[in-house]
Order: structure tokens, then C-alpha cells, then sequence
């Protein structure tokens, strides 16, 4: 079994974890390839893993930048049937503020880089984040050609305390196991009566979800804002950061000025914030952080946020009005000129971010969202759910798919059901029947803590081998 392994931050240590402890308490001759972006990543590799075969991608981009033509772009495309390619491209966040030179000749490097990587190597799996960044979407693609299978382990929803993963084998961050029939699947009276006590417990009290938990302060004059421009010279003198070959990384030292710009931003935004008045008829939309997967990948048509809103404000009707509400954990990452949009529109109201999204889901008349978990807790609560991307939850009960919501509205609310706490319930039981123990969130350390670890590699070596021998 050979695994190729996404190897960047915050992968690296993550990936190394996961081929380690499946070496030592699995399979001793598990083949490891790693992607790594540069030689600094490189070393962390080849100093913790034995056996490991590295690929660069910002040394290959750079062997191979004149060589990336147009032309060979339009024969990659036909080649991987991924026409029209922009559509793969603008779901990078790190590439679609890029020239179109630029765009072009990393694309075709991308597309190089992984069928030199497929073509030359018998690998079975490609192990990676979420479909996120165009590099991994190559990835997908050209492994699909090759017979190289995708998959990761995606932290669950729902409050589960980050103890829970489900797998991804798509593009689009669907849970690979969960059952599609699970209305007709019989549950133990045990599984059933963990649904009640989950839906129970959500229902008694408000619990935000994890991201909201981990950057929940307004921005204010403190340390990172006092330090922003020692750490923007820091990182404007890292020779990563300058690299027009390490893609991901090049001219990401201007982030470093982040809490100055959110600052000034968020004490601009707030004062066009207003309250929520509950006795009125709404449509709750929470705004998703942009740009990010969950929209630029899940809900590409959408994406631009301001042309839903627009769709959506003009079909809904005269006695009902449009309450969009910034998430708190992201004050001051959109640009004002966004909120300035948003004033044209008289029956668009600008919630206050410290509102409780919970009370505004409860009171409204149905909730709106791309992909976001406010569109699983609303479905939880039994209220009148509306989508616009694909997600994980999107055949729950109550949850309508739209894939155009101008002057649909009316209709979707007319022929919505409301479904019954037994629907829920049966829900519930699949989708923990879909999920695996193990905190999968590459991004917060405590994924490397032993225990965790190996229930993270026991779920996944029994997935790689049902994929590569079959049940």
C-alpha cells in the first residue's frame, strides 16, 4: 500500500504522525510520498519519516515555469475532462487575486508536477486536506486518470466536541459513508436513544460551534496589533514568502498587517450593524468567511456572496425582510466597500454580530446558507432550511437544495414539510453511524496527542483497505 501525503503546514506534522503510526502498528512496508512546498518543509520530512519519497512543488514549478504555455493548458484540460478550467482555478483563495500569466503557468505546473508524481509511481491513495486549494483539486483529477483514489478525514459537525471525523472521497466534502436510504435503515433501540439525548442536550441550550470558540474577541489595539508591523518586516524578509514558485506562500507577509486592517475595518463596520427585532417575519443568512472551501469549492456559483443576497432579497415577499449577520469569529476580514453594498438594499438589514445566531435561527422564518453549520443546527431545531452549495447535511430532513433561488423562494417555503422529531432522530443515528473517533483537525495540535492518533489511524486503515480490496 503506498500513500501519497499532503505535507504542508499544518499537514506536515500531521502526515508524518499518520504514515508513522500506521508503519508501526499496521503495515511496516506502507510506502510514503510526500508534497511537500519547499525544502524547509522537505527536512521536517525526511528527518521524522524513514523510507519517504519528497516532491517539491515550488522546485518543480520553478525547473519547469517556461515550459507551462497556454497551450499545453488547453491540452490538460481536455485530457482531464476539467473544462472549463477557471471553474477549478477560482476555487484557489491563493490564486484568484493572481495575473493571468501567473494563474496559467502554476496551473500547468500543477498538472505536471502530479502526472509525473501518478504516471511514474504505483500509488493507491492520495491523503490530503479537504478539497481546499487548487493543488489538491489537480491532485483529484489527475489521480481519478491514474487510479491514485483522494480521500480525508474531515473534523465532524454537529457539537461533538472535535472527537469525531467522517471521510471525504469527493470534491465537494460529502461524507462518503453516510446512507443515502437512511430513512428506511433500522436502528438499535441504544442508537436511538443517543439521538434523543444529542438532540435533547442541543435543544436545551445554545452551543457555539467550535470555530466560533477559537476567535471570539472584536479586534482591539493589544499585542498582535502592536507587534503587526515588527512581524510584517519579519515575514517580508523570509525568502519563502518571496518565492513566486511557492504559490501558497508568495506575498502572504501582507497578512501579517491583518490586525491593524481588521481593526480599523471592524470599528468602520459596526456602527452599520443594527438590532434584530424578533416579532418581524426574516430570513436569517449567516455570512461565511471569504474566501475559504466552503463557498469557493461547495457553493461556486454563490461564491460572491453579494450576488445571493441580491437574487435572494429580490424573491422573498413585501411583509418579510433579509437579516444578514457577520460571523463574530471573522470581524474585520471582508472588505467595507461589502457592507456599503449591502446599505442599497431596503429590505436587507445588517445584524449586530453579537446576537445570538441561536435565537435568530429560532425566530426566523426559514434559515438561508451556502454550506454553513447554522443550516444543520436550524435543520436540528426543525426549521425550514435552504442551501445554495453541496454539504455534508444536504439530505437532511427539512433541507431544501436550491440551485437557483431568484423568484424561488415562494415556492420552496409553499411545498416545505415539516419533518417530525422521529425524522430527526433516524437522521441523527446515520450520520454517527457515517463518523469515526478521532479529532482530525490538522490545525490544532492535540491531533498528534497518542490516543487520538491511533483512532485516527485505525479508522483510516480499515477505510484504505475496504477502498484497495473491497469489503
Amino acid at each position: 500500500m503506498n500513500i501519497c501525503f499532503l505535507a504542508r503546514p499544518s499537514f506536515d506534522r500531521y502526515s508524518v504522525a499518520i504514515i508513522n503510526n500506521l508503519r508501526k502498528r499496521y503495515d511496516s512496508s506502507i510506502g510514503g510520498y510526500f508534497i511537500t512546498t519547499n525544502e524547509k518543509e522537505s527536512q521536517y520530512v525526511r528527518d521524522n519519516v524513514e523510507n519517504s519519497h519528497i516532491y517539491e512543488t515550488a522546485t518543480f514549478l520553478k525547473h519547469h515555469w517556461d515550459e507551462a504555455t497556454l497551450e499545453k493548458l488547453i491540452s490538460y484540460e481536455k485530457k482531464y475532462d476539467c473544462a472549463p478550467i477557471w471553474k477549478y482555478i477560482y476555487t484557489d483563495r491563493f490564486l484568484i487575486n493572481r495575473d493571468y500569466d501567473y494563474c496559467i503557468r502554476v496551473t500547468v505546473g500543477l498538472f505536471t508536477f502530479f502526472e509525473d508524481i501518478f504516471s511514474k509511481n504505483k500509488i493507491d491513495f492520495y491523503y490530503s486536506e479537504a478539497i481546499a486549494t487548487l493543488q489538491c483539486y489537480i491532485a483529484y483529477l489527475v489521480g481519478k486518470k491514474y487510479g491514485v483514489q483522494y480521500v480525508t478525514q474531515m473534523p465532524a459537525r454537529g457539537n461533538l466536541d472535535n472527537q469525531y471525523h467522517y471521510f471525504i472521497k469527493n470534491e465537494y466534502h460529502l461524507d462518503s459513508r453516510m446512507d443515502g436510504d437512511w430513512r428506511k435503515a433500522e436502528y438499535s433501540l441504544d442508537e436511538m436513544n443517543y439521538a434523543e439525548s444529542y438532540l435533547s442536550e442541543f435543544e436545551a441550550k445554545d452551543c457555539p460551534p467550535p470555530t466560533q470558540q477559537l476567535v471570539k474577541s472584536k479586534p482591539k489595539i493589544g499585542r498582535d496589533f502592536l507587534l503587526a508591523p515588527l512581524r510584517y518586516v519579519k515575514s517580508r524578509c523570509d525568502k519563502n514568502n518571496n518565492d513566486p514558485y511557492s504559490y501558497m506562500y508568495y506575498k502572504c507577509y501582507r497578512d501579517a498587517l491583518n490586525p491593524i486592517i481588521f481593526w480599523y475595518r471592524y470599528n468602520r463596520f459596526k456602527k452599520l450593524c443594527k438590532k434584530p427585532a424578533y416579532d418581524e417575519k426574516y430570513v436569517y443568512f449567516p455570512l461565511h468567511y471569504q474566501p475559504e472551501a466552503s463557498t469557493i469549492v461547495c457553493a461556486q456559483k454563490y461564491e460572491k456572496q453579494l450576488f445571493f443576497i441580491d437574487s435572494l432579497a429580490k424573491s422573498i415577499p413585501a411583509d418579510t425582510v433579509l437579516y444578514v449577520k457577520e460571523h463574530y469569529s471573522f470581524l474585520g476580514h471582508r472588505e467595507l466597500s461589502f457592507y456599503s453594498e449591502l446599505k442599497k438594499y431596503p429590505n436587507v438589514k445588517l445584524i449586530d454580530p453579537f446576537n445570538s445566531s441561536r435565537k435568530l435561527m429560532e425566530n426566523s422564518v426559514v434559515v438561508v446558507t451556502l454550506t454553513g453549520t447554522a443550516g444543520y443546527e436550524a435543520m436540528l431545531l426543525r426549521k425550514p432550511v435552504i442551501i445554495a452549495g453541496r454539504t455534508t447535511y444536504e439530505n437532511a430532513p427539512g433541507v431544501v437544495r436550491v440551485d437557483e433561488i431568484f423568484d424561488n423562494y415562494v415556492d420552496i417555503l409553499n411545498s416545505w414539510e415539516k419533518p417530525t422529531r422521529e425524522d430527526i432522530k433516524k437522521y441523527i443515528c446515520a450520520m454517527m453511524r457515517s463518523y469515526s473517533k478521532g479529532n482530525t483537525y490538522a490545525q490544532n495540535y492535540y491531533h498528534l496527542i497518542k490516543d487520538n492518533i491511533n483512532d485516527i489511524c485505525d479508522s483510516l486503515y480499515t477505510e484504505l483497505v475496504k477502498m484497495k480490496y473491497g469489503d
